[in-house]
């Protein structure tokens, strides 16, 4: 199967958009249009941020990958986070994923990156066999997350937690 890899610009918002609102049903999380589009806008307008590619077979939008980077001194540097890799379910299992982690991997290599990491559902077991036959391995950390509260709850803890000294 002919399919091509491009890096995204400001002009793809709309084919991205729709690629991004299909992986998040994919995966069961929650769409969000307003918050996912205004997220796109800032990567795509900000190279900064991060890399998007689209996949495309004979120009027609296929999939896409998603990139952003982190600090991580354990591998001296900048690592690369693999936040979204997506190929529409008719397209899958033709090794499209296979080449976007190639690509990948090349980007993250030719910028002095010495590592790329991901998270996945625990429940998407055939993602797991597909990242572990790439190379990836499970580490021995666990992935929490805070979402940033609104000042005045940050407040209110804050001062609770004062008088406990």
């Amino acid at each position: 199967m002919l399919v091509s890899f491009r890096s995204c610009g400001p002009n793809d918002h709309k084919a991205l958009l729709k690629l991004v609102i299909a992986y998040n049903r994919f995966e069961k999380i929650p769409v969000h249009r307003k918050r996912l589009s205004q997220g796109l806008d800032v990567l795509l307008r900000n190279p900064s941020q991060g890399k998007m590619w689209l996949m495309e077979n004979h120009k027609k939008p296929v999939g896409y990958a998603l990139l952003t980077y982190n600090f991580e001194l354990e591998y001296g540097g900048a690592e690369g986070v693999l936040r979204d890799l997506f190929v529409e379910e008719r397209f899958r299992g033709q090794g499209i994923g296979s080449l976007a982690l190639y690509e990948i991997e090349d980007y993250c290599r030719e910028r002095g990156m010495r590592a790329f990491q991901l998270q996945l559902p625990r429940r998407n077991k055939a993602a797991e066999v597909f990242y572990r036959k790439a190379g990836f391995r499970e580490l021995p950390r666990r992935v929490m997350l805070m979402e940033v509260r609104p000042e005045e709850v940050v407040q209110a803890r804050r001062a609770s937690a004062s008088k406990r000294r």
